[in-house]
């Protein structure tokens, strides 16, 4: 698919970052440029890393999604390490983990077993 704009994946990591932006624009400058900046490139590469995948051929997908659920797993450390720490509240994480990163799960296992699929069938 051409049009990234399209891509339930890619919208649901775009909403994601802007979220982080909002809420690491208040952490204390300690933790914006360690924590914070740290989270949110991660994200980055999340996004990144789905515009590679999509202009992979079929067969050639299966690692570059496996890349992208373990910097998903990076950033869900980060998140709750921020939350740990008190930087962001138990409602700020509850409504990224609910609305954002376990759907966005859910989106990478599916995508992830389908790709393994099309690797089983080559060989």
């Amino acid at each position: 698919m051409s049009n990234h704009e399209q891509l339930p994946l890619y919208l649901k990591f775009y909403k994601l970052t802007k979220v982080l932006y909002m809420i690491t624009k208040n952490f204390p400058k300690q933790y914006k440029y360690t924590l914070g900046q740290s989270a949110l490139d991660l994200l980055w590469q999340c996004i990144d890393t789905i515009l590679e995948i999509n202009v992979l051929s079929d067969n050639k997908k299966y690692f570059k999604i496996l890349e992208l659920s373990t910097v998903l797993d990076k950033f869900k450390i980060r998140l709750r390490m921020a939350q740990e720490i008190g930087l962001i509240s138990e409602n700020q994480f509850s409504h990224i983990q609910i609305n954002f990163v376990k759907e966005i799960g859910e989106m990478i296992g599916g995508w992830l077993r389908w790709s393994k699929k099309q690797v089983i069938a080559l060989n």
